[in-house]
């Protein structure tokens, strides 16, 4: 599949090196936020299921790019998951360096589902991710830069084990 390329925020080879995770919880940067809440189909092992937690985890990217709260993003995603990885430790680093986000909403359009009856299996779901303009600070002594609405087709990549999660967030649809 295809290497994640989305927009967020210039990640390029000048970037520092991914900071290590921390087990103590974040405290929001935005004060405001509220942690969106899995609905309880978001759970269930059916494709109505998958959909409605793909939905919920963009949500959940949503939250986490305006607070630098990546707890639940984590928790959402597969370790071994390298796209969602870069998108947790992005979160992390712009808040911890005293920057943040302002506008940049994250919304998808309706989902094309690939639902693999076998839970050892890999459901795939495609999307259209949108992220609004806005402007992105990356730490308290730089200025914050404005960036355009991007839209991208994105596929992830689900599977469950008692609960969803995702395992692939990599740009483009399946063959």
């Amino acid at each position: 599949m295809a290497t994640l390329a989305l927009t967020m925020s210039a990640c390029g080879e000048d970037d520092p090196p991914p900071t290590e995770p921390t087990s103590a919880a974040t405290t929001p940067a935005n004060p405001d936020a509220t942690l969106p809440p899995m609905p309880a189909v978001a759970q269930e092992f059916t494709p109505n299921g998958a959909a409605t937690f793909v939905a919920h985890y963009v949500r959940i990217l949503d939250y986490a790019s305006k607070t630098g709260d990546v707890e639940e993003l984590a928790r959402l995603s597969s370790p071994s998951c390298e796209g969602c990885t870069r998108y947790v430790d992005l979160f992390r680093s712009l808040y911890r360096n005293g920057g943040g986000a302002e506008g940049r909403d994250w919304t998808r359009s309706a989902t094309e589902l690939r639902f693999q009856r076998d839970k050892a299996a890999e459901t795939l779901a495609t999307t259209t991710l949108r992220i609004s303009a806005g402007t992105v600070q990356e730490s308290a002594d730089s200025a914050a830069k404005n960036f355009p609405a991007t839209e991208d087709l994105v596929t992830f990549g689900l599977t469950y084990d008692e609960e969803w999660r995702i395992t692939q967030f990599v740009t483009g649809g399946v063959e």
